[in-house]
């Protein structure tokens, strides 16, 4: 029931304030609320602010009198439909009435009137005032609510056709798409299925719904879906898959993958389940799965071919190069010095060939490693460059190089890989300039770079040379294999187009960058940029030359136990450690070459420093004639004498029948190769046992492991050079120096 609350106003206007208190008297207990008022004008102004049930008013008033008043009062909206009683007390009762009746007035009453009726008609007036504002807000809520009627039919509308939209696009999806969709209850029963069911499992709608889900999927386990929850049906289908193997109408069975879902329908739990056909993917991944292996296959073959090849190569090569060294120290006249030193330069141009490729089949193969060795970054430069000083006087080029001051003395990095870049950007410096300079230069680079850790700094190189240049068209192609700035049959300048390329990938290993612009106005400029790191050990010496034992040493002691850099090996230099970055006392015991080798035994017993000074003994295995008799003699031109095994079973019973100090092992031999001869020597138990350096031409990164793991303590490469040799008699047999050394320890 709706009711109203609100106030109930009575206006009174009268020029006599006698007048308003006896209307005041009459009204006084009807709790209404009676607003006075002594003229027209201010009956109009509270009418601007409040809403009347009824107005009492006096005819004759100054100023504005009652007629004019009802006429102002009836001729605005809001006031027109309050009810105007006037009370007047004239003689001219008819024509008053007649004039208050056409103003607007409801009612007229002569003074001095009768206070029961003129009650009463006030009274009659409220009530008719409150069912008003009662049909106002009737109105007010009916409105409200036809609006809200109206919004829920909208929203029900709407409701009703997204459900048919739903159901139409779940019809289209269930009937088109290419999985089988199944629907069952707890009890196993089949409810319904889409289309689908024909092609795959050539069933009919009909004859599929009412069978059991075992019928189509025999793997299915019902118990592993009895107590499921809705939430964790759910979370199976959203996140995991089942591979079954389900059955046709025929009997023949096939890979599928399948969702499973749940739901309660009327208390009744229901599943779902979507049937994925994947014998196509299967196919695949076998097939896959097969290329991978045969891409494994061809891989290792790739590597074995290429371990062939290099041993093949460069055995041949160690007897040309080292017999026609052997021959320069001969007797020879001026045309035979001259001949040989043809086929000296030829050769070495050859193995620098031979080298180009096979690096860029190791890049190639994926073979290639980075080490992570201290190294002395100005005697890095020193050693790329000492090869070229020579042929830069020859060509009166200036050669010239300079270090950016703030680059850390020490870094760790790859250095071999890094000078061999070096090596390849001043030899095609050199090659491409006629006359000038060559420039280079290192300096730390701003170049933004993704480091690992904090001690890496971006360090920049920069070959700049005063050549022929680069053309702009040929710039594109100048990283790419077997580009030549002029490959055709007259070209001037050899090569075999691999070095930009083989440097190139050696950068981008060490995560750097490399490019080429033009040096203005004559020539070109490569600049590379790689990640090194700092060495934050602080190098100190003891009073005999050595790193002090208290420190951690970022540069190895090199005691006749310790295996030498295999990378230094393989490029023919000693980079790691050099005489401008350590005292002398320490270069001596690492084993630079000296005008005379002193020998002293280097037969080890584990746990002892402790050695007898007399004639080493060294056994060669070596299967090739040509390198037998080359090595031999290197080793007799160095005070050595030395036993020969054909193969390395002989090497076995050799190296175990005598006390060998040193021996020298080829990798590839028949009957037994060297790292099968080295793990039976190595392994008789016994603490004696000689240090074995293997002497091979392969030249893959994995070579080294394999050594080590068989017990070899070195490695070097062919073709054999007589300095390298050399050296490693120094360190294996040690000098009397260093025998000195030890005893004082």
């Amino acid at each position: 029931m709706i009711s109203y609350d609100g106030p109930i106003n009575i206006l009174l206007v009268d020029d006599y304030p006698e007048n308003l208190l006896a209307i005041e008297a009459v009204l006084a207990d009807l709790n209404y609320n009676l607003v006075k008022c002594l003229s027209g004008e201010e009956a109009l102004r509270a009418l601007l602010k409040d809403d009347f049930a009824v107005i009492v008013m006096d005819v004759q008033m100054p100023g504005m009198d009652g007629f004019e008043t009802a006429r102002m009062i009836k001729s605005r909206e809001k006031t027109k439909e309050i009810p105007i009683i006037f009370v007047s007390a004239t003689s001219k009762e008819s024509q008053h009435l007649f004039t208050g009746y056409a103003v607007g007035a409801i009612d007229y009453m002569l003074k001095p009137f009768v206070p029961q009726i003129f009650r009463s008609k006030i009274e009659g007036f409220v009530g008719m005032f409150i069912n008003n504002k009662k049909l106002q807000l009737q109105k007010v809520l009916l409105q409200q609510q036809t609006q809200e009627l109206e919004r829920m039919n909208k929203e029900l509308m709407r409701t009703a056709y997204q459900l048919t939209k739903a159901e139409a696009i779940k019809s289209v999806i269930s009937s088109t798409s290419m999985d089988t969709m199944i629907t069952f209850d707890e009890n196993g029963i089949i409810l319904t299925v889409n289309p689908s069911v024909f092609q795959m499992f050539n069933y009919e709608e009909r004859e599929v719904i009412g069978k059991h889900i075992h019928d189509l999927m025999p793997d299915l386990c019902l118990k592993r879906l009895e107590g499921m929850t809705e939430q964790t049906a759910e979370g199976l289908a959203s996140g995991r898959l089942i591979e079954v193997m389900p059955l046709r109408n025929d009997g023949s069975r096939f890979h599928a993958e399948i969702k499973v879902g749940s739901t309660h329908v009327d208390d009744e739990l229901i599943y779902a389940c979507t049937v994925s056909d994947i014998t196509d993917r299967k196919k695949t991944e076998r097939e896959l799965l097969a290329a991978k292996e045969a891409a494994e296959i061809a891989d290792r073959a790739k590597t074995e071919f290429l371990a062939m090849v290099s041993h093949e190569i460069r055995t041949p090569m160690n007897g040309i190069l080292g017999m026609t060294s052997l021959l320069t120290e001969t007797d020879l006249n001026e045309e035979q010095r001259d001949f040989t030193e043809i086929i000296l330069k030829s050769g070495d141009s050859l193995l620098g060939v031979i080298n180009d490729i096979l690096d860029y089949a190791k890049i190639e193969a994926g073979k290639l490693e980075l080490e992570r060795i201290p190294f002395s970054l100005k005697s890095c430069l020193d050693d790329s460059l000492d090869l070229f000083i020579a042929k830069a006087r020859e060509n009166n080029l200036d050669l010239v190089c300079t270090i950016e001051e703030g680059i850390p003395e020490y870094l760790y990095g790859d250095v071999t890989k890094l000078r061999q870049i070096l090596m390849n950007l001043v030899s095609n410096a050199i090659k491409f300039t006629p006359e000038g300079r060559i420039e280079v230069s290192t300096r730390l680079s701003s170049q933004k770079f993704t480091r690992k850790s904090g001690r890496e700094i971006p360090v920049e190189f920069e070959v700049r040379d005063t050549g022929v240049g680069i053309p702009e068209e040929k710039r594109a192609q100048l990283f790419q294999p077997f580009s030549q700035l002029d490959s055709s049959m007259t070209r001037k300048y050899g090569g075999t187009g691999l070095g930009l390329a083989i440097c190139k990938n050696l950068v981008e290993l060490m995560d750097g960058t490399i490019a080429c612009q033009p040096n203005l106005p004559t020539g070109a400029m490569f600049t590379f940029t790689i990640l090194l790191e700092r060495v934050e050990e602080q190098l100190t010496y003891d009073a005999e030359g050595f790193p002090a034992a208290s420190q951690p040493e970022p540069f190895p002691r090199w005691e006749a136990s310790q295996p030498f850099s295999f990378s230094a090996m393989l490029n023919d230099s000693l980079a790691e450690i050099s005489a401008a970055s350590l005292p002398p006392a320490f270069m001596d015991t690492v084993g630079l070459p000296r005008e005379r080798l002193s020998f002293s035994t280097t037969v080890h017993e584990r746990g002892s420093a402790h050695s007898v000074p007399r004639q080493p003994r060294v056994l060669v295995a070596e299967d090739n004639d040509v390198n037998q008799k080359l090595i031999l003699k290197l080793l007799y031109r160095l005070g050595v004498s030395a036993d020969v095994a054909e193969n390395g079973e002989l090497a076995v019973k050799m190296a175990l029948s005598q006390d060998y100090d040193l021996i020298f092992m080829d990798m590839k031999m028949p009957i037994m190769d060297g790292l099968e001869a080295t793990r039976l020597i190595t392994g008789q138990g016994d603490a004696r046992y000689p240090i074995i350096i293997a002497m091979t031409a392969n030249v893959l990164p994995g070579d080294k492991q394999k050594c080590l793991e068989a017990g070899m303590t070195d490695y070097i490469s062919k073709p054999i050079r007589p300095d390298i040799l050399e050296r490693m008699l120094n360190r294996y047999l040690i000098t009397d120096f260093s025998t000195e050394k030890q005893s004082t320890h």
